[in-house]
């Protein structure tokens, strides 16, 4: 089966799922990646080395040919859009002259799914929503939905899903939201994000480097967070419970990450003295599983509704340490149900401010009531393991080619 994969900028120093998913797949398949050239987050020396490189071969089933303007994908939000146009346009017509049996259109940037409609008079077409846009910018930007580009953008969503064969999202709650939108919700499947188990290991605190590193008392009690700090995570809700805590100075919140929101939060924890929070750089990719080691708890936060538009892949991250979750998002949400029901962490209801301490305060001074390290590492060997999930991609491909599942 010859597999075409559309994608907006690869790196695979940056974007692991994508090049994991087409190692996979090749095994069985010929698999080819076409993308524009990557830009941010990765050192100028691969920078370089890709626009030197468009063509980059893998193995004997795998390539990825990179197409395109390399000159970054812009700062403001007009930019950004018509350049993606462009993206997509360079993309559509490398996609065209490739011979496929399954085109695989990521979902950023959001003009590709728009290619929907014309792949598919060539092959079948499966899309993935890694999140639900225009809803993930409505959540950003606050637009209103009766917006003119809300409006637009609203379009290209529904233009999309009509004319994929099959769409795939990665839980529950953003399945249910694809299948209000559309007439035949049995084109949406899900399929979770996985972590690669055997990279990803718990790190005991006697062996964690990043103490070491920057000077942290190994005795005291930590809930870290690791990722960006952004616009989508409910700051509010946690600059609160840090506010409460800041007098215990045992208690220690460190974030590793930066974001558009680093600044104001620095801030904010100055003009507040919150002084037992630490905000560090991100760490290079040799410490990530230190980085989700670090906490007694790991922090995941999302904004009011925003599991129905998208989920952190941290959090398998997390379990594949054995570390439990400390979730402020949506509880009511099945992500939260699954951490409380499984014994994976805590995720409080909304706005619960007293009930997250005593949870918080309780788990600090009572050694006894932690959460078991070897069941949570258990249930992301069984839940996120990479050859089962990626697997199931390839069961997808072959039904739509006609071996049926």
């Amino acid at each position: 089966m010859n597999i075409t994969i559309l994608y907006g900028h690869m790196a695979k120093e940056r974007h692991t799922l994508i090049y994991e998913l087409a190692e996979d797949l090749s095994k069985k398949h010929n698999v080819r990646i076409i993308s524009g050239y990557p830009s941010r987050r990765i050192s100028s020396e691969v920078r370089k080395y890709y626009q030197k490189n468009p063509v980059e071969i893998v193995n004997d089933n795998f390539q990825i040919t990179r197409v395109g303007l390399k000159i970054g994908e812009g700062k403001s939000l007009f930019t950004r859009a018509i350049l993606y146009f462009l993206l997509t346009m360079s993309i559509y017509s490398s996609a065209r002259k490739t011979k496929s049996d399954i085109l695989y259109i990521y979902s950023s940037p959001p003009f590709l799914g728009l290619l929907a409609k014309k792949l598919s008079k060539i092959c079948p077409v499966v899309y993935n929503a890694q999140d639900i846009f225009p809803d993930s910018l409505i959540a950003l930007k606050n637009y209103k939905e009766t917006s003119l580009l809300i409006k637009l953008l609203r379009k290209m969503e529904l233009r999309t899903y009509q004319y994929s064969t099959k769409i795939i999202t990665i839980s529950e709650e953003m399945a249910n939201t694809i299948r209000s939108r559309i007439l035949d919700s049995s084109k949406v499947v899900v399929i979770r994000n996985w972590v690669d188990i055997d990279k990803l290991q718990p790190v005991e605190r006697n062996m964690n480097k990043l103490f070491d590193i920057f000077n942290f008392d190994r005795n005291k009690f930590y809930i870290s967070y690791g990722g960006d700090i952004g616009l989508f995570q409910n700051w509010e809700f946690t600059i609160d419970v840090m506010d409460r805590l800041k007098e215990y100075c045992d208690v220690v919140f460190v974030f590793f990450g930066n974001g558009s929101y680093e600044n104001t939060l620095k801030k904010i924890l100055q003009a507040k003295k919150i002084n037992n929070c630490f905000i560090l750089p991100f760490q290079s990719k040799e410490y990530v599983s230190s980085v989700y080691s670090f906490g007694d708890l790991e922090l995941v936060s999302l904004r009011k509704n925003m599991t129905k538009f998208a989920l952190p892949s941290k959090i398998s991250q997390i379990f594949s340490t054995g570390r439990p979750v400390l979730g402020f998002f949506d509880y009511h949400s099945n992500i939260a149900f699954e951490i409380n029901n499984n014994e994976l962490g805590f995720s409080p209801k909304e706005n619960d401010i007293e009930g997250t301490l005593d949870f918080i305060l309780n788990y600090f001074n009572n050694t006894s009531i932690r959460f078991d390290s070897n069941n949570i590492r258990k249930y992301a060997e069984k839940e996120f393991n990479r050859n089962i999930q990626t697997e199931k991609y390839g069961l997808v491909f072959q039904y739509l080619m006609g071996d049926k599942i």
